[in-house]
């Protein structure tokens, strides 16, 4: 294994996209393209989670690992099976169980990390005339991955946020309440308690008044004091603490909010403003702080990104504290995930999502810089950063000015691993090789220099792999080419805390200590310096050299430019 603090790997690909069979199962992906390509790490690429069914696989992937002198880290799912952010209930229970399930076998597989992306769902706002109409048909859950009367026994916020939401004129999760066995049952003693409460209201009044309590007079009072609680709204107030405890213990309908994920978000960041979290504080920013309800639903019209940002990072946060959901008692004996990583010593890396045309700057968690928060909040040895240049620039983020040289003089000390390939952000195109000596093997040195400045100093920088430069992929040296080369010649550099303009004709290829080959070099450049001035120049022009006028005179010419170097 390399001394340096830097480890260069690649990455093995999925079978998904390059059909290739050496990608089939992890113990090929480990030996497949990276036991030939020079370097003693592989990031093998998760298709999906049935790949740790396979029969012997520790085994197998041990004995891959021992021969090759191989080590292994994982990139986990990248499809919307693993959305960590969302707040529907069916995705959160499904993203939960599989990401605790890859954590569980990455750990005992005996791998360096496991890596996930930050988000793979787009913004709320836009996605708002698909949710808001429809939003109480389907179920939801805080943080924690529970019903939300648990967040609102907690929050006064939130509880009276959801009350507000029941007592909406034709409010849809009223009317679906309304229609669940649990409202038939406890109807009739919510009745007959309202009942019997305006009755010994009325008895209490015409006995005031000194009259006769007989039924006549009751029944009159009674019905003003039912006009009288129309009128100031108790009633209604009534009706809706009635729907609440309908609510709260109903099976299905404790799940559901008037609009859905967009209510499940804004009752989350109504609790992060309530708590003071730092999530919220940190990532939306100032001016959004005091009125939890006022300032949540501000910050969702004012502060799109910045909200979805903080409320992703609240859920990403839930998934590695709970220690109630089923997977963390049935794989990790009922410790969080993050219990988990601590003890197995399994680096968790969150990275910056990929994007897709027309949805740039689109999904919920993106930035680098608002995921540091989550980080920091952490503050753990196991959870970190993955970086991704081409996934960075393609949520319209400029690396340079929106985001290494904005970031805090620690972000480095949160991140592990770098995922590199041409430095260009036109979706997927970044994967083709790194040329050696070419500008993307500078673009990438001159971030790394910045990121080490940072507190990077020390991680694994990888190569992931794409289809090649031609696109087929069917050959290590299509696929890689000099990139291996490249990145350790960063690698070599960035360890001597070289800078950009100071780099030697080494890290391009060149090299003054192999003083023939430079001379002849710098000959052929001397003589050719006029080239692009040829046949421009309104005087008389020789090609040949002064040395080969004799040549040029007994029509040797062209043999005299064969063997002017010899």
């Amino acid at each position: 294994m390399s001394c340096l603090p830097y480890k260069v790997g690649i990455s093995s690909g999925w079978w998904g996209i390059a059909k290739a069979p050496e990608l089939l199962g992890i113990p090929m992906k480990i030996g497949g393209f990276g036991a030939t390509s020079g370097v003693q790490f592989n990031q093998i690429d998760l298709d999906t989670i049935l790949e740790f069914l396979e029969p012997n696989l520790k085994k197998l992937t041990e004995r891959m690992m021992k021969e090759l002198n191989m080590e292994v880290g994982l990139h986990g799912e990248v499809r919307e099976v693993v959305a960590l952010e969302s707040a529907e209930r069916r995705y959160w229970i499904q993203s939960h169980d599989r990401f605790i399930t890859t954590l569980k076998n990455s750990a005992e597989l005996n791998f360096i990390y496991v890596n996930m992306h930050l988000s793979i769902t787009i913004q709320l706002f836009q996605e708002e005339a698909r949710i808001r109409p429809f939003g109480f048909q389907y179920q939801v859950v805080d943080y924690l991955g529970r019903p939300f009367h648990k967040l609102a026994e907690e929050s006064p916020a939130v509880k009276n946020y959801i009350i507000r939401l029941l007592s909406r004129e034709r409010s849809g999760m009223a009317g679906q309440i309304s229609s669940e066995e649990i409202y038939k049952k406890k109807e009739e003693d919510y009745n007959r308690e309202l009942d019997g409460e305006i009755r010994e209201e009325a008895i209490r009044r015409i006995r005031a008044r000194g009259l006769p309590d007989n039924p006549d007079i009751v029944d009159g009072e009674f019905a003003q004091i039912v006009r009288e609680w129309r009128a100031s709204g108790k009633l209604r107030e009534r009706q809706t603490q009635f729907l609440y405890s309908v609510w709260k213990d109903s099976t299905y309908a404790q799940y559901i909010l008037e609009a859905g994920e967009i209510d499940a978000y804004m009752c989350v960041a109504m609790y992060m403003i309530e708590s003071g979290d730092p999530l919220w504080s940190n990532i939306v920013g100032a001016g959004y702080s005091g009125n939890p309800q006022t300032d949540a639903e501000k910050a969702y019209i004012e502060k799109q990104s910045e909200f979805c940002a903080a409320v992703s990072a609240k859920y990403l946060e839930g998934h590695l504290l709970t220690t109630e959901a089923g997977p963390n008692k049935d794989q990790m004996k009922g410790m969080s995930a993050k219990q988990w990583l601590e003890k197995s010593k399994l680096t968790l890396c969150l990275e910056t999502p990929q994007t897709g045309e027309g949805t740039e700057g689109l999904n919920r968690f993106f930035h680098p810089l608002h995921a540091y928060h989550l980080l920091k909040k952490f503050n753990s040895e196991h959870i970190k950063f993955c970086l991704d240049f081409e996934q960075t620039m393609g949520q319209r983020i400029d690396v340079d000015k929106d985001f290494l040289d904005k970031a805090p003089n620690d972000f480095g000390k949160y991140t592990f691993l770098i995922h590199t390939g041409e430095p260009v952000p036109y979706f997927g195109t970044a994967h083709i090789p790194i040329m050696f000596g070419g500008r993307g093997q500078e673009t990438i040195y001159g971030w790394l220099f910045k990121l080490r400045k940072k507190g990077f100093k020390n991680g694994y920088i990888l190569f992931e792999r794409g289809g090649g430069r031609g696109g087929g992929g069917k050959t290590m040296a299509e696929v890689f080419e000099w990139s291996v080369w490249a990145l350790r010649q960063i690698v070599k550099y960035l360890d001597q805390d070289i800078p950009l303009d100071k780099l030697p004709p080494e890290f391009y290829g060149m090299s003054f200590e192999n003083k023939e080959t430079y001379a002849l070099q710098k000959v052929v450049v001397t003589n050719h310096a006029w080239d692009p001035l040829f046949d421009v120049i309104n005087i008389p022009e020789e090609k040949h050299t002064f040395l080969s006028k004799a040549a040029v005179d007994k029509g040797k010419r062209e043999e005299w430019e064969r063997r002017k170097f010899r």
